[in-house]
This record gives C-alpha cells, structure tokens and sequence, in this order.
C-alpha cells in the first residue's frame, strides 16, 4: 500500500488503516455503480492491484478478468491476474468484454487517449466503461489550487523512471470535463456520473461552493454555463474524493460522430 507520495505505508500503520477504508468505500461504489447499467456479464479489471475490487465483482455474479502491470500486488491467491501495461495493449480479442472497470488508474497514465481506444476495442457494442479518478472539481481542491498553484497529489521533485515500482505520481490530472472531452472522442457517451469517499471536513466549505454557483448563474449567460458544463461541475463541488464516470460504448465506435449541437450530459 501507499500514500499519495508513492511511499510504502504499513498496512497497519492508522494511514494505511484510512487508504484501506476509502478503497473498500471505493471499490462498493463502483460496484453498485456497475450493478445499476450492467447486473451481470463478463468485466475486465484493468489495474487491478490488490485485486479486491475484482474479488468483490465476481462474489456479485460478474465473470472477472484482471490485468495489472504488477500481478505480484494481488492479495488472493486463487485470483489469477494477468500481467499487462495497457500502453502496449490488453491481451484479449476485440469485443470480448460486457464491462470494463478501471479505478484511480487513468491520472497515471502517460496516453489516457490511446488507452481509453483499447478500452474501447476490447468493449461489445454498448458495452460500459467504469472509470474513477480523484475529484478535483471539489471545492477543497478548487481552493487548494488558488492558494498552492497545483493540483492535490502534485508530481514529486524527483521523478522515478517509469515501470520501476516507484513511478506513482499523478501524471496526467483528470477534471471532469476533461475526462468527458476523453471519452466523448474515444468511443464513448458518459451517461452516469457520481462520487464517493465522502470529505466531511470540507463542509465548512460551503459558503465558497455556494458563491461559485451564484456567480456562475447570476453573471453567466446560459451558454456559457452550458460550455463550461456548470450543471454537471455543481454536482460534484461538494461531493466525495473520488468521481465515478460510467460510459457506454458508442455504436458504430471510434467512427461514430456525436453531433457538436448535442454534448453528452452526465446524469
């Protein structure tokens, strides 16, 4: 287990105790997540690590097949995980998988866009794409960056090489609407968005999120609120650690065009 600098954090230790807690609250999340769109079918848990949340996946019905560039991470023995770095492609055929799940995953990633293209490939038609990533549209992290000039998680003086066990740094921060323009021109139509790990001590934060819904519907015009997406960023300013962003494969894939007149709401 480790903490957000990427070092080892004793399983024990009362911060490896909080990691612990926030994954398990994660890993039911995305599971209840899944189980609303998809009640059962064949999921591919890529990234897997300690390979709970697969676990947990298969003792609610699903088929399970996990992947992780570390197969040594996983805790069960009886989970077979096979090794794999998704930049150099996922070891199944096309159309192979009803889900696929990949949590706190894609802000490591050096290409998310070519990874989310093999997500893509390896998803039936219609198929559901589970993606989590830490919330920085809450107001913690909104004010957070006022102050700091970076994001949580911030990318370490000394960069490890990459692959050598060590390389845990948030490479590529995903907002949610940065998240949305990924899958929007991968494939993809997000069509559920929620957030877990609730931050309770941020509630004294409310008079800020309060103020930015103010200010964005008293002084904004409707299309620009409509550009910056404030309908669906006012859902997760006071919402938990993590955003869980469910997408179904668009039919026709990677080809299929999603008129520019209608973007994709997260409901």
């Amino acid at each position: 287990m480790r903490g957000r600098t990427g070092e080892p954090v004793p399983d024990g230790s009362k911060m490896g105790e909080g990691l612990s807690r926030r994954r398990n609250l994660r890993n039911r999340a995305v599971a209840d997540a899944l189980a609303r769109h998809l009640p059962a079918g064949r999921v591919c848990d890529v990234g897997t690590g300690t390979g709970e949340l697969a676990r947990l996946l298969r003792e609610r019905g699903y088929a399970v097949e996990a992947v992780d560039i570390d197969p040594s991470r996983c805790q069960f023995p009886d989970l077979h995980v096979q090794q794999c770095d998704v930049m150099a492609g996922l070891p199944f055929g096309d159309e192979a998988f009803d889900a696929l799940v990949a949590t706190e995953l894609v802000e490591h990633m050096e290409d998310p866009y070519k990874a989310a293209r093999e997500f893509n490939r390896v998803l039936k038609p219609d198929g559901l794409l589970v993606l989590t990533t830490p919330n920085y549209g809450h107001i913690e992290s909104r004010i957070g960056y006022t102050f700091s000039g970076c994001l949580p998680h911030p990318l370490p003086c000394r960069l490890e090489p990459p692959r050598s066990g060590k390389a845990h740094a948030h490479i590529g921060p995903m907002s949610m609407m940065r998240l949305k323009y990924l899958l929007a021109n991968t494939g993809f139509e997000p069509v559920h968005v929620t957030t877990c790990i609730p931050k309770r001590r941020a509630w004294p934060l409310l008079p800020a999120a309060v103020a930015v819904w103010l200010v964005t519907h008293m002084f904004w015009s409707e299309s620009r609120r409509s550009r910056y997406h404030i309908a669906d960023q006012m859902k997760v300013i006071l919402g938990g650690r993590s955003l869980i962003v469910v997408s179904r494969k668009r039919l026709g894939g990677l080809g299929a065009e999603r008129s520019a007149d209608t973007p994709a709401r997260l409901t």
